[in-house]
């Protein structure tokens, strides 16, 4: 109970009015005590009486309502539980997509590929620009993506496990914001916004559009249209001026959101899937 704010002040209210009660109760004896002696009028009794009544009732009105608050408190402590199994089970969301297109992302760097300040151990060779380095690790998270769903057959790229998704529509909402970022890395390579403010404000609306436009398309024209789309947002990108890719660069942060760190969220939501699933 100590642990319990609400249920330690109730019980302290309790023991409060049961204190009230039991002097109450000695009151009354002692008054119809004196009342028998000849020392205390009948209506101080009554008073009395009155007193002890009212403070049952508060005492009864005080457990029913330790009762109401212990069973909404339950009813909550409920509700944050399916809260929080829905949020493990939604598929990828407004915010999260936000962040990707609007934020840095931190990504392991590939294994064997210099970074943008790194040179070689032999000093032979100089390092890779930014822009080199993340269209190499693009086209490498790439792989590990199409690693992942490799070998599924079509009704396992169907099957729902992620919220409303199942294989077939991550793939679809990844070739939509391809489509999407090609024209806007095309527009920044020319010195212009990426897009109108408020065009991507509604991201669950935008991969639900995505997914919509595919129903009734065969898998396999979905994982060729991935690829295909891959490329171009690639060749997109590989248009842009280098000095738009460094640090803080108008065309660093949506590339990255959308490719490489895109790519290796969904590969590793898909690879665990696969795993649980023992497929």
């Amino acid at each position: 109970m100590l642990q319990d704010p609400i249920l330690w002040l109730f019980g302290l209210s309790v023991a409060l009015l049961t204190i009230g009660v039991v002097g109450a109760i000695v009151s009354t004896r002692r008054a119809r005590a004196r009342e028998r002696a000849g020392e205390t009028p009948a209506s101080d009794v009554g008073t009395q009486l009155i007193r002890f009544h009212e403070l049952q009732a508060e005492l009864r009105r005080l457990g029913e309502e330790g009762q109401r608050v212990r069973a909404e408190r339950d009813e909550l402590q409920a509700v944050l539980g399916r809260l929080s199994a829905l949020l493990e089970r939604a598929p990828v969301s407004g915010q999260s997509r936000w962040r990707r297109l609007g934020l840095p992302i931190s990504q392991p760097q590939a294994p064997g590929v210099s970074g943008p300040d790194e040179t070689h151990s032999t000093g032979e060779e100089p390092a890779m620009s930014d822009k080199a380095t993340l269209l190499r690790d693009a086209d490498q998270a790439f792989e590990e993506l199409r690693e992942s769903f490799e070998g599924l057959s079509d009704d396992e790229m169907r099957r729902v496990w992620l919220g409303s998704w199942g294989v077939r529509e991550i793939l679809v909402h990844i070739s939509g914001w391809h489509h999407e970022m090609v024209p806007a890395l095309g527009r920044i390579a020319t010195g212009e916004a990426a897009y109108a403010p408020g065009t991507y404000d509604n991201f669950d609306a935008w991969n639900a559009r995505f997914v919509d436009r595919k129903t009734g398309v065969k898998t396999s024209e979905i994982v060729a249209e991935l690829h295909v789309s891959h490329r171009a947002f690639l060749d997109a990108a590989a248009a842009v001026p280098e000095p738009l890719f460094a640090t803080g660069g108008a065309a660093r942060d949506p590339f990255e959101g959308t490719g490489a760190g895109h790519y290796r969220e969904h590969a590793t939501q898909i690879r665990q899937w696969r795993q649980a699933q023992g497929s």
